[in-house]
C-alpha cells in the first residue's frame, strides 16, 4: 500500500467515527434503488444535501451556544466537579470538542485531496459558492469549539489591567485572535493550555491553505497572448 492509499484509508477510519457519516449512508443506499437523476433519486439527493447543511450549521449554533453558556463562571465550576468514569464532566466535554475539530479538518482534507468524504464522492472537486460559505462556516464552527475549550480547562498567565471585569472572556478572545492571526492573545499558563493553542494554530494553517486552494480553483486562468 503506497501512502497516498494509507492516508485515504486513514481518511475514511475518521470519516467513519462521525454520526452524519452513517445517516448520510443510509440515503445513500436509498438512492442506489432509483435511477440517477430520477425524481425519486433527486428527492433523496435533497435530503443528503439538506443533512449535509443542517449538521454544519447545527454545529456553529451549538458551538456559539456553549460559548454563551460556558462564559458562566458557576456552570464552569459545575462541570468540572461532576465525573463520569473518573473523567470530569469538562474532560468528556473537552474530548467530544477535540474529535469535532478532528472531523472537520479530516472531512475537508478528504474532499480536497481524493474527492472523498462528500455526497459527490469520487466526482471533481467544485468550488462552488455552498462549498466555500459551508467550509466557511465549518471555520467559524471550530473557532467556537476552542473558545469552548478554554473555557473549561484553559489556564493563561495574568490577564492585562484593561481586561479585568471581562475574564470569562478570554477564551473567546484567545480563540479569535489565534484563529485568524495564528498568534496567542494570552500567553498560556500550563502545558496543556499551549497545546491546545498549538493545534489550533496548526488547524488554522491546514484549513487555511485548503480554503485558499478552493479560492483559487474558482480563477479561469488563461496564458497570456504574445
Amino acid at each position: 500500500m503506497n501512502i497516498a492509499a494509507l492516508v485515504k484509508q486513514v481518511i475514511r477510519w475518521v470519516y467513519g467515527l462521525s454520526p452524519y457519516f452513517w445517516v448520510d449512508r443510509y440515503y445513500k443506499h436509498q438512492e442506489f434503488a432509483f435511477a440517477a437523476e430520477s425524481t425519486d433519486w433527486q428527492v433523496i439527493r435533497d435530503k443528503r444535501l439538506f443533512l449535509s447543511e443542517f449538521y454544519i450549521v447545527g454545529w456553529l449554533v451549538l458551538s456559539m451556544l456553549l460559548v454563551l453558556v460556558f462564559s458562566i463562571a458557576d456552570v464552569t465550576r459545575a462541570l468540572s466537579a461532576t465525573f463520569i468514569a473518573g473523567f470530569s464532566l469538562a474532560d468528556v466535554l473537552v474530548m467530544l470538542f477535540l474529535l469535532r475539530i478532528l472531523g472537520v479538518l479530516n472531512k475537508e482534507l478528504g474532499v480536497i485531496l481524493f474527492g472523498i468524504c462528500k455526497i459527490t464522492e469520487g466526482s471533481m472537486v467544485s468550488a462552488t459558492g455552498r462549498v466555500i460559505v459551508l467550509a466557511l462556516t465549518n471555520f467559524l464552527t471550530v473557532m467556537f469549539l476552542y473558545a469552548a475549550i478554554y473555557q473549561l480547562k484553559g489556564a493563561f498567565v495574568k490577564l492585562p489591567d484593561f481586561f479585568s471585569g471581562m475574564s470569562s472572556l478570554a477564551g473567546l478572545i484567545q480563540s479569535i485572535h489565534l484563529q485568524f492571526t495564528m498568534n496567542t492573545a494570552f500567553d498560556p499558563a500550563d502545558a496543556f493550555t499551549w497545546l491546545v493553542g498549538t493545534s489550533q494554530a496548526i488547524f488554522c494553517f491546514v484549513f487555511g491553505t485548503i480554503v485558499i486552494s478552493l479560492f483559487v480553483s474558482l480563477l479561469n486562468v488563461k496564458p497570456l497572448k504574445a
